[in-house]
């Protein structure tokens, strides 16, 4: 009696110390998951909102429908950055007409959140544009990150500007038909993503040419740029300045800039992209752009070397142009553009901006 009364209390005690173990192992587990929902829900969080501008030919929304950024702005919101904004500007566009309307878009979020100064991420032509709205109001500039923008101007623009100088000199009156048919495209696209914009194409053509390029770093914006894409490079930026409306005022931020070199297709890197039928397309314009115009690496449009700007990231990363904005549809090969992207919120988190 007496020994079964001990084996049953042994028992008991046993089935207890276990419940206990399991109880704090649970809690262990969910104070750690809490710890970790906290940390990665305050990963991308900035002090600044950012504000993402497009390229040329697209909108905010590609033909008012699909989102230029796809995929991103709700990435970082999921890890705690709620001061995303994507502005839509000219889709055929050049500074004259680009950055008057981002700096009004821009006004709004500054009223909106209550901040002083926005990072600006541009992608291609958004690069340029954002480039032009630093150098005219430097202060409102936490900082600066272009993604595969023609900083240096591309070899294929010089081609098509002497193929428009030459049909210009035959036939101005169809090239004039053209052009306004473009802006009427960009107009219409605009229109589509809620905004009935101005339209300028010529600035912005020749602003990607190595001319336009080269002109545009010296009169309008060397913020990180030097005019040989080779040379060394400011990657923060600071002074003070006057700035378009001539005041006197102070700026500082940091310059970064990525980009792709991967659009010919590869069976061990491309990955989702053989579902892209965009790829195919940039595959080609990769091999023109190597073999004929000799630009060395690039995405199918811009070459690496043309992209750089104040400190570069990354120039190995297998994307295509489109690819950089996790298109078409997050058809992309690794790395996620997403997580790119994300972790860049980090560094200017970490940076205090």
């Amino acid at each position: 009696m007496k020994v079964a009364f001990s084996a049953i209390l042994v028992k008991t005690k046993a089935k207890f110390m276990n419940t206990i173990q399991q109880y704090f192992s649970i809690l262990f587990i969910l104070i750690c998951l809490a710890i970790s929902t906290s940390t990665y829900a305050g990963y991308a969080t900035t002090k600044y909102p950012v504000v993402f501008v497009h390229g040329v030919f697209t909108g905010k929304n590609v033909l008012g429908i699909v989102p230029s950024w796809y995929g991103i702005p709700e990435k970082l919101k999921r890890f705690g950055n709620n001061k995303i904004f994507v502005a839509n500007v000219a889709a055929t566009g050049g500074p004259s007409v680009r950055v008057p309307q981002l700096s009004a878009y821009i006004d709004d979020v500054l009223t909106q959140s209550g901040a002083t100064k926005v990072h600006l991420i541009g992608h291609s032509q958004g690069g340029m544009t954002i480039r032009a709205y630093s150098a005219f109001y430097p202060e409102r500039v936490a900082s600066l990150t272009s993604i595969s923008s023609p900083n240096h101007g591309t070899k294929a623009a010089d081609v098509a500007w002497e193929i428009y100088l030459g049909l210009n000199e035959l036939s101005p009156e169809l090239v004039n038909v053209v052009v306004s048919f473009v802006e009427f495209l960009g107009w219409t696209h605009g229109l589509l993503s809620g905004d009935s914009l101005e339209q300028d194409v010529m600035p912005a053509f020749y602003n990607v040419t190595t001319q336009g390029a080269l002109e545009f770093g010296r009169e309008v914006s060397s913020y990180g740029w030097s005019e040989d894409c080779n040379a060394s490079r400011d990657t923060y930026v600071s002074g003070r300045t006057k700035n378009i409306n001539g005041l006197d005022v102070s700026y500082a931020f940091p310059v970064y800039s990525w980009s792709g070199k991967g659009a010919p297709m590869n069976l061990f890197k491309s990955g989702e992209d053989f579902l892209d039928p965009s790829a195919y397309i940039l595959t080609a314009a990769y091999w023109a752009n190597r073999t004929i115009l000799n630009e060395g690496p690039n995405d199918g449009v811009v070459s690496t070397c043309s992209n750089r700007l104040g400190k570069v990231i990354s120039e190995n990363y297998y994307w295509s142009h489109f690819d950089e904005v996790n298109h078409v549809l997050g058809l992309t090969p690794n790395p996620d553009p997403r997580s790119v992207m994300l972790t860049h919120m980090n560094r200017l988190k970490n940076k205090g901006l």
